[in-house]
């Protein structure tokens, strides 16, 4: 499917209006893939471009707050994802369901950007909405931080146990917001995500594979098929010819199955279990006793929250004067 020609080009020019875009480069690298756009890209993406010309899998942390973002860069992990199901979880207490708004993705996003310096890898969800409000969305994202954007082929309700899932929308659809996805990018190293979520959906991996197929043709640099088995991710990489990311239950089977950006998503499942095993303990004996054994504190804590540094600055600017006088 082709959207190119006059129509195209009408859209395009009213995105440039409606949102105050450049599109100097509109039509610059579309289907051109990783390699080709790493050279002389010297923004956020650059540094996720580079790790995926590596034959080692990079490992991904999706976090809900901006605090397991900090423990992921102390603990020397090169990228992050603000992932919308961590964020729902940790800010509203809810699932995946479709429910938070772009300017919460946005603000978290920013947030993090200001407190890490690895590369972050944004979810948008479905973008926003149409290829207008995707268009947006990228450039928001970029403004915020993001070396990389995420969007779905899934909209509505979603990931809701016991109730049908979302809707996905159709190829034709999902490719007028890849277009104008990457007609946003004022940072043409900034790494477009593109994720079908066919097979979470209930469809066949075939289908799911052509379709990231499609958005990789049209301007995506890297795929995601929630819910592909481990062992179809070679297929996926050789018949789409980018890199993909995906969760494994190891480094080395990530890389055996040609995984290029390992995604670790359980962080959130993890600390919301060591505080609910404090409660239990709290509630039933009074105190927290084994559940609290291995909780941050000391230097590590003070590293965590940027202790040092404010300290150092504190002395510096003198704030120890009363009123700042």
């Amino acid at each position: 499917m082709s959207t190119n020609g006059p129509t195209r080009r009408r859209f395009l020019e009213g995105a440039g209006v409606a949102t105050g875009g450049l599109l100097g480069h509109a039509f610059a690298g579309r289907g051109a893939g990783v390699s080709a756009q790493t050279q002389g890209a010297a923004g956020p993406g650059a540094r996720i471009r580079a790790l995926l010309e590596r034959s080692e899998p990079s490992l991904c942390i999706n976090c809900g707050d901006v605090a397991t973002a900090r423990l992921a860069e102390m603990h020397g992990f090169e990228i992050v994802m603000t992932g919308g199901s961590a964020l729902s979880q940790s800010k509203y207490g809810i699932g995946d369901y479709g429910m938070i708004t772009m300017d919460d993705l946005v603000e978290f996003c920013n947030r993090t950007a200001d407190r890490v310096g690895v590369p972050i890898i944004a979810d948008a969800d479905d973008g926003g909405g149409n290829p207008l409000n995707v268009y947006r969305t990228v450039q928001r994202m970029e403004k915020a931080g993001a070396a990389s954007i995420m969007i779905e082929d899934l909209y509505g309700a979603k990931h809701i146990a016991g109730f049908d899932e979302g809707k996905i929308i159709s190829r034709e659809a999902m490719v007028d917001k890849v277009h104008a996805a990457v007609d946003a990018r004022r940072d043409p190293s900034t790494v477009l995500l593109v994720r079908s979520d066919v097979v979470a959906d209930g469809g066949s991996l075939d289908e799911a594979i052509e379709r990231v197929a499609l958005y990789a043709e049209e301007g995506g640099d890297v795929i995601f098929v929630p819910g592909i088995p481990l062992d179809q991710c070679p297929r996926a990489v050789e018949t789409v010819g980018r890199p993909i990311l995906t969760g494994a239950p190891s480094v080395r089977a990530a890389r055996d199955n040609r995984v290029s950006i390992l995604f670790i998503g359980a962080m959130g499942a993890i600390a919301a279990g060591a505080i609910d095993r404090a409660m239990v303990e709290l509630a039933r004996d009074g105190q927290i006793g084994d559940a609290g054994v291995g909780s941050l504190a000391g230097q590590r804590r003070l590293e965590l929250i940027g202790n040092p540094a404010t300290v150092e600055r504190a002395r510096q600017y003198n704030v120890e004067r009363e009123g700042g006088q």
